[in-house]
């Protein structure tokens, strides 16, 4: 009778049966080998263990694989082990019925199966101990152990060549892999995907005593100075080594514009595909380093502030639709891939921030990617958003800003002068966050926009810790329609509040040298601030309010204040704008128009998102202070140099 104990627990019938016609054909297939090899010749007993210990062998290995494949796919250790465990057990179970006669049983000691990925040295690695008796033979408690390891070492190289140092097992060196053993991860910027490549060739193949060298051809496209590669051997054993495990972002910030700021914390995106946002716009590298398909587990982040490196907090979010729309925090199980950012602050103080990574199958998540500590009085149930700093009052589409003494009102998408009616999807996508919080929202007009068919919105509002400000991202989508449809007002934020004794409203009206040219818009005047330049986009990056160093206001990057002016170009004539109304005698508006001026009328295809921020100060960093010349504005005009290494 056959039988089989796991000091574990019983193994799953149900992996059983999944994995018996996975390896009951690789089994069979190794058994026939063993039977037709010269090992036949022994005495029936020294061949039968002989037999079970291979067959154990080519079991262990093929669950090294195997593993290997879930990790690949999943990153999610415990499930990889999980699944691994069961189909060790059912492999082995699989052996005791090849030989009925023997009535094999089996105990299975130990096992464990590790790996080390995305590192220079990175190995997969499985041992196993297990008793087994052979009844039918009068053969009793035989032990034996197994293993089976593959590692690679990469090198990086100034020429078309690498080096591979290749080993398996106790140090024995690995000489029998071909150009379709080694594929290098290609990064495809048209798909934002990454691509296995095969080696173009391997040129040479040197051994030694305990490893054995690759010399192999990199693909085009691929950089022999920081590269990844992945290795499988004839085992089915896979292995991805990487040339570098970390990311450093260097920022070189004018001192002169930033050394008087208190509150310049700017929310830094790091996109998949190496892309780096800032409020929005995307800021200028040398060369940008897409982010490696990386267990998000693994991931960490250190800054180095005031000379100090120490590690940060930061989160790693899910987006929709090319970045547009949120969807949440990323499970620490997923693969970081085009779907996903990581997400950290920064101000003048941070040099250097680095994104590396922890490349162990048992690595755990860090506290600083998931544990919340600026945002714990949220309450998504009340509509309220607190980092700490400002506290946000969420409406169907309004939001209510209060930092001490001051509170501003913003209202989002009012089109034709008709606001929205009522909301299709206000979602609390990020609450009690790490870094930030994130709303999402679509606007909705009863019965339709007046003479503006085929028209959808969105509206993001995010809530970064620390700050002093919240950012938007506004977006109207105008789809193809056979109506004519016009657009005389587009009003994507309307920012208001009560009137303050010797309230001023300022706003940028173009630059001179660093430093904007600052126009006063007096009581009881409206002023519109357009693109009124020939040739080059006017700048108009922010518009406040103040009194007595106190107020609120609207700033934005220059890719935003040329989205402003998006309409122009279809309308034929200069309508969008930044409207400073202080005509009211109890209150100051400030509105952000992509048409004001002059109607503007179509029917194609039309996607528009305008990203910014909503600053409240109280005695902190205004936009523009009443004296001096140094404020908030600085980060959305003058944003660092930054430079990216691997290593």
């Amino acid at each position: 009778m056959r039988k089989f104990s796991d000091k574990r627990g019983q193994f799953s019938i149900i992996a059983a049966v999944l994995v018996a016609t996975v390896l009951i054909g690789a089994l069979f297939t190794t058994y026939s080998i063993v039977r037709n090899s010269p090992i036949q010749g022994h005495p029936q007993v020294l061949g039968s263990t002989e037999e079970m210990n291979i067959a154990a062998s080519r079991v262990l290995e093929f669950i090294v694989g195997y593993y290997g494949s879930i990790l690949e796919v999943t990153g999610n250790f415990t499930y990889a082990q999980n699944l691994a465990h069961n189909y060790l057990l059912s492999g082995l179970e699989n052996i005791a019925y090849t030989h009925p006669d023997w009535n094999p049983t089996f105990e299975l000691n130990y096992s464990r199966i590790r790996a080390t990925w995305f590192h220079q040295t990175s190995f997969s690695h499985g041992l196993m101990n297990l008793t087994y008796s052979l009844q039918g033979l009068g053969v009793y408690g035989v032990q034996y152990s197994t293993s089976a390891k593959f590692q690679i070492t990469v090198n990086p190289s100034n020429t078309s060549h690498v080096l591979v140092n290749v080993t398996r097992d106790t140090g024995l060196p690995e000489n029998t892999l071909r150009d379709n053993n080694f594929y290098f991860y290609r990064y495809n910027h048209n798909t934002s995907t990454w691509e296995l490549v095969r080696a173009e060739a391997i040129n040479s193949i040197t051994s030694s005593d305990t490893s054995t060298s690759y010399n192999l051809t990199v693909p085009e496209g691929v950089d022999p100075s920081s590269y990844l590669l992945k290795a499988v051997d004839h085992r089915g054993i896979m292995v991805t080594a990487s040339t570098f495990s970390s990311y450093t972002y260097r920022f070189t910030w004018d001192q002169n514009l930033y050394s008087t700021l208190n509150q310049d914390i700017v929310v830094v995106e790091l996109l998949q595909n190496g892309t780096v946002r800032w409020l929005g716009q995307q800021l200028e590298l040398d060369e940008a380093r897409p982010i490696p398909p990386i267990p998000v587990k693994a991931f960490h982040l250190n800054q180095t502030m005031n000379g100090i490196n120490r590690e940060v907090q930061f989160q790693i979010e899910d987006w929709n639709s090319n970045y547009e729309v949120p969807a949440g925090l990323t499970a620490n199980g997923t693969i970081l891939r085009n779907r996903q950012m990581v997400v950290f602050n920064v101000n003048h103080h941070v040099t250097e921030a680095t994104l590396w990574w922890d490349g162990r199958d048992i690595a755990n998540q860090t506290w600083h990617a998931y544990k919340n500590t600026h945002f714990v009085g949220d309450d998504p149930e009340s509509g309220t958003l607190t980092n700490g700093v400002i506290t946000l009052s969420i409406g169907n589409f309004d939001v209510v800003s209060t930092l001490g003494s001051v509170t501003s009102t913003a209202t989002f998408m009012r089109i034709n002068n008709d606001p929205p009616s009522y909301c299709s999807n206000l979602a609390y996508i990020i609450h009690h966050g790490v870094v930030r919080d994130i709303i999402h929202q679509e606007a909705e007009w009863s019965g339709g926009i007046p003479n503006c068919p085929n028209m959808y919105s969105q509206i993001v509002i995010t809530l970064p810790a620390n700050a002093t400000y919240y950012t938007y991202a506004l977006r109207t989508i105008f789809v193809p329609t056979d109506r004519t449809r016009t657009v005389e007002d587009l009003n994507l934020i309307r920012l208001q509040s009560a009137w303050r004794s010797g309230l001023k409203s300022y706003t940028e009206n173009g630059t001179s040298g660093d430093y904007p040219v600052v126009a006063e818009t007096l009581d009881y005047e409206q002023n519109l601030f357009y693109n009124f330049s020939q040739g080059t986009t006017w700048m108009h990056h922010w518009s406040e309010f103040i009194a007595s160093g106190e107020g609120a206001g609207l700033l934005f990057a220059t890719t935003a204040n040329q989205q402003l002016y998006a309409f122009d170009t279809i309308g034929g004539q200069k309508t969008g704008a930044v409207n400073a109304d202080h005509s009211s005698a109890n209150r100051v508006t400030i509105e952000l128009k992509p048409v004001a001026r002059f109607d503007v009328s179509f029917q194609s295809f039309f996607d528009l998102t305008l990203h910014g921020a909503i600053v409240s100060f109280d005695g902190t960093d205004p936009i523009y202070p009443a004296s001096g010349q140094i404020g908030l504005w600085v980060i959305a005009e003058v944003p660092p140099s930054l430079t990216v290494e691997a290593s």
